[in-house]
């Protein structure tokens, strides 16, 4: 079977020092460092953005099974940690998301669901192949995972 291959563009202009604008389609966004690391603090930094864009990528596979197998998820939040090494050369170590939810769905169904959100995101894909990914659950007030 043929790969389906896709394409997402980003197109980044520095703007000043450490401060870049990014663009895709017609959505923009500022990315900048702290003025403690030497920028101007105009914008998230690089590693808030990757964080957060393979965060919400998992989020959204869950979203996308939960509604195709009509399971109501009536709330949602990821804390997400990359822990890394800043020397030059470094690499996360490891990254962890801690997902809270609140939904009628029972722990056996939640975890099916995770099994299957992970392997349908593909930041998660990529990223496990490099690095140690953690994903714990909670559903309910009570930690399935």
């Amino acid at each position: 079977m043929q790969p389906k291959i896709a394409t997402h563009r980003i197109d980044i202009k520095l703007v000043d020092r450490l401060h870049f604008e990014a663009s895709f389609g017609s959505f923009s966004f500022a990315i900048d460092e702290p003025p403690e690391r030497g920028g101007t603090d105009k914008g998230l930094p690089p590693l808030a953005y990757f964080l957060a864009g393979a965060a919400s990528c998992l989020m959204t596979q869950y979203m996308k099974l939960a509604d195709e197998k009509k399971i109501q998820i009536d709330s949602m939040e990821t804390i997400a940690r990359g822990h890394f090494d800043r020397r030059i050369g470094g690499a996360f170590t490891d990254i962890e998301y801690d997902i809270n939810m609140q939904s009628s769905c029972n722990a056996d169904q939640m975890k099916s669901l995770m099994d299957e959100a992970e392997a349908m995101c593909y930041a998660h894909n990529t990223l496990k192949k490099a690095v140690l990914m953690k994903t714990s659950v909670t559903l309910n007030g009570i930690r399935i995972t």
